[in-house]
C-alpha cells in the first residue's frame, strides 16, 4: 500500500509504501506522529464512519433479487469510486478529529492510497461468509467463492429496504483484503498517562456535564490519545476471560511476561500487575511501573486479538514503543515485533531508538540464514520465528526539504516567517541489513568527540 500525504503540518510530501513491517525515524517535530495518526485515522473512517455509495441500478438489483453475484472488477469499480468520495470526505469531516485540530488548519492538506495497484489485487477474502439480520428482517448473507473473485449475496424477502441494504453492502469493508485496508490499532505516546488517569478524567467530564448552567466544554485531544483513555472495555473482557479456567499460555505470552518481568492477573474483578520478583504483591497500575503502563495497550490488543480473538485487528500502529524501556527490553519488543509480523499482523512503529533499528537490523541479516548465522542464533537465542525477511521491511526517515525547493525562499523575500518543510526518505535494506543516517550520524560524532578527549590525555 503507497500512502500519499500533502501540505499538512510539516510535510510538503510524505510519499512512502506501507510494509509488513515499517518503521519512521527522524528528529523531533519532523511530522512522524501526524503521519502516523492521519493513516490510522482514514482506516478508522472507512471501517467505521464512511457511508460506502451504491449506484441506484446495483441498489435496486439487491433489493429485488433473491440470490445475486457480483463479479470483482464490478466491486473493484465500486471499491475505487468510493476510496476517491472518502479522501475528500475525511479531511473535511474526520481528520480535524483525528489530529485534535481546527478544519481551516487543513483547507490545503490532501491524503489518498495510490490505487494504481488495488486493480492487480484480490479485494476479497477466500471463501468467508458474513450474515446479517435486523430486527424484523430476515437474514441477509455475502459470501465469496473459494478463489475470492466474486461475491454473492441472498436474501429471503421479497423486498428489502433500501437503508438494511446499505449498512449491509458498507460492510463490504470487512471483506476486503487486510492488504488493502487494515483493521488497525493505534497505541499513542500519550498512553502511559492515559493508563493511570482515565478513571478520573471518565468521571470529571461526567461531574461537568451533569451541573447545571455547567459551560464546560470538554478538551479536545487527538483520537488517539482520546482512544488511549477507553481502555476499560479490552480490561473488563479480559478479567471475564481469566477468570475462567484457561490453556497454557502461548510461546507469545510467556515472551512478553518476560519483557514486562511479570504477569498480568485478576484479583476482585481488578487487572492487576504482578511481577515475578514479588509473587505474592500484586500492584494496581498506579502503584506499577512506567514501563509496564507503557506496556499495557499493546498488552490488551495482542490478548484480545491473539487470546480472545475478540477484535479484528490486523496492524499494531505504536508512536514511540521505546518509551520507558531499558535497551535490553527494547531488543525483546524488537523481536516480539518481528513474531508479530511473521503471524501474519502488520506492525507500524515511530521512534528514536537506535537500539530497536539496530535489533531489526540484526534479525534482517540473520536471514540469510548461513552457517556462521546459525551459530549466532544458537549462541544468543534467536528463534527461526524472529527472522526478518528484507522485502517485507520498509523503513524511513524524515528529511528537510532544501531550501531552494520550497516556498520557503519567496516567502522570506516578501518577510514572511518560512517553516521548514520535511518528506520521508526510505531507508536502504538488502541482506547485509539496514542503511540509516538519522542515528549513525549522531553517534559517530559522539565517538569523535570523546576520542578527541582521549587524544589529549
Amino acid at each position: 500500500m503507497k500512502v500519499i500525504i500533502e501540505n499538512l503540518g510539516v510535510f510538503e510530501c510524505a510519499k512512502y509504501e506501507i510494509g509488513d513491517l515499517t518503521v519512521v525515524c527522524g528528529k523531533n517535530n519532523t511530522g512522524k506522529t501526524v503521519a502516523a495518526y492521519t493513516l490510522y485515522g482514514f482506516f478508522d473512517y472507512w471501517r467505521n464512519r464512511y457511508d460506502f455509495q451504491i449506484a441506484p441500478s446495483l441498489m435496486w438489483e439487491i433489493q429485488k433479487r433473491p440470490a445475486l453475484q457480483i463479479v470483482q472488477t464490478q466491486i473493484q469499480r465500486l471499491f475505487v469510486k468510493n476510496l476517491k468520495c472518502a479522501y475528500k470526505k475525511y479531511i473535511s469531516e474526520w481528520l480535524p478529529k483525528v489530529l485534535g485540530i481546527s478544519p481551516e488548519r487543513l483547507t490545503d492538506c490532501t491524503f489518498r492510497l495510490d490505487i494504481c495497484w488495488i486493480h492487480s489485487q484480490s479485494l476479497f477474502l477466500k471463501n468467508k461468509t458474513i450474515h446479517w439480520a435486523q430486527p424484523n428482517h430476515e437474514l441477509f448473507t455475502i459470501k465469496t467463492d473459494d478463489e475470492g473473485k466474486n461475491v454473492q449475496i441472498f436474501h429471503e424477502r421479497e423486498y428489502v429496504p433500501q437503508e438494511f441494504v446499505s449498512d449491509s453492502i458498507q460492510s463490504l469493508a470487512t471483506l476486503t483484503s487486510p492488504e488493502i485496508i487494515p483493521c488497525a490499532a493505534m497505541m499513542s505516546a500519550d498512553r502511559i498517562g492515559a493508563a493511570l488517569f482515565a478513571e478520573e478524567i471518565r468521571c470529571l467530564r461526567n461531574n461537568m456535564r451533569q451541573q447545571k448552567n455547567s459551560s464546560f466544554k470538554p478538551a479536545i485531544y487527538p483520537l488517539p490519545a482520546e482512544n488511549s483513555l477507553n481502555t476499560e472495555k479490552y480490561c473488563n473482557m479480559i478479567c471475564d476471560s481469566m477468570r475462567r479456567p484457561s490453556s497454557e499460555k502461548t510461546e507469545l505470552q510467556i515472551i512478553f511476561d518476560q519483557l514486562l518481568e511479570g504477569s498480568f492477573e485478576v484479583h476482585q474483578q481488578q487487572l492487576y500487575f504482578t511481577p515475578f520478583r514479588t509473587k505474592n504483591l500484586p500492584l494496581s497500575l498506579s502503584e506499577t511501573s512506567s514501563s509496564v503502563r507503557s506496556l499495557l495497550p499493546l498488552w490488551l490488543q495482542l490478548y484480545s486479538c491473539a487470546v480472545l480473538r475478540e477484535t479484528p485487528a490486523t496492524m499494531f500502529m505504536i508512536d514511540e514503543p521505546e518509551m520507558n524501556l531499558h535497551p535490553e527490553n527494547q531488543r525483546i519488543l524488537a523481536r516480539i515485533f518481528a513474531r508479530l509480523v511473521n503471524q501474519g499482523y502488520k506492525i507500524y512503529i515511530t521512534t528514536h531508538s537506535d537500539y530497536i533499528v539496530k535489533e531489526l537490523n540484526a534479525l534482517i541479516m540473520l536471514y540469510r540464514r548461513n552457517k556462521n548465522n546459525k551459530y549466532v542464533m544458537e549462541r544468543y537465542g534467536y528463534s527461526e520465528k524472529e527472522l526478518l525477511d528484507p522485502a517485507r521491511v520498509r523503513i524511513y526517515t524524515t528529511q528537510q526539504v532544501p531550501f531552494s525547493k520550497t516556498k520557503m525562499a519567496s516567502k522570506q523575500i516578501a518577510g514572511e516567517p518560512s517553516t521548514p518543510k520535511y518528506i520521508f526518505v526510505q531507508a536502504k535494506i538488502d541482506e547485509l541489513g539496514i542503511r540509516l543516517p538519522t542515528f549513525d550520524d549522531t553517534i559517530n560524532e559522539m565517538n569523535t568527540i570523546q576520542d578527541e578527549i582521549l587524544a589529549g590525555d
